[in-house]
């Protein structure tokens, strides 16, 4: 007669696969987490891009897109321009972009919702900045962490020092310091610790990656 297991050995064979799971469940939900993250940073780049490569096409390069002036609000910041932002935006962007829905949200700019929940905003300083959301309007909101700034910037960015490359005006938000010399990984990590807004670029550069040693947790 076979002998079955006893009801102990049951017991302390589930209490090992639930400690087991208990450690490693974690670590699969974050991982899971990272790359749902990096494929919509990705997704959204690559769409944006392709957006922009598409107005190029009506409306000639980028690079001369006709775009109000940044409005500085007397202390050296940015007081918006939200009328100016939202006919830039009208112009050269809403056609060619797959979205959802358009949120006029109040504010300085313009709000875009796609389909995987995602959201971009919109608002005019030197360069038109774009703020994109992983998680739409949920929280935590914070630069980082759910929210990568990026950069379109015609010629009054360009020469504000906001653009590498005036041929690839739509790109991640890299330090001034560094933009125009090329910035080591070192330069974006530490960039990113103090100037959350350059985090894109730091994940731009490692190939749309969040390493082990991204210095934020994502939510």
């Amino acid at each position: 007669m076979k002998k079955g297991f006893t009801l102990a050995e049951v017991l302390i064979t589930l209490g090992i696969i639930g400690v087991v799971a208990a450690m490693t469940l974690p670590v699969i939900v974050h991982n899971y987490k990272k790359q749902e993250i990096e494929s919509k940073i990705k997704r959204f780049y690559t769409n944006m891009a392709q957006a922009v490569k598409l107005s190029e096409i009506d409306n000639g390069p980028a690079f001369y897109w006709d775009k109000s002036p940044r409005i500085d609000d007397g202390e050296g910041g940015n007081a918006g321009n939200r009328e100016g932002t939202i006919a830039f935006y009208n112009k050269y962007l809403a056609k060619y972009l797959k979205k959802v829905t358009e949120l006029d949200t109040g504010g300085k700019g313009i709000s875009v919702m796609f389909a995987d929940g995602s959201t971009i905003r919109f608002g005019s300083g030197y360069c038109l900045d774009i703020n994109f959301d992983y998680n739409g309007e949920k929280a935590p909101n914070i630069l980082g962490v759910d929210m990568f700034d990026f950069l379109l910037c015609t010629e009054e960015g360009y020469n504000a020092g906001l653009s590498r490359n005036r041929q690839n005006p739509f790109d991640a938000y890299f330090p001034v310091s560094c933009a125009k010399t090329g910035c080591t990984r070192t330069q974006l990590l530490n960039s990113c610790k103090s100037t959350p807004m350059n985090c894109s670029a730091l994940i731009m550069y490692d190939g749309w990656k969040i390493l082990e040693d991204y210095p934020y947790k994502l939510k």
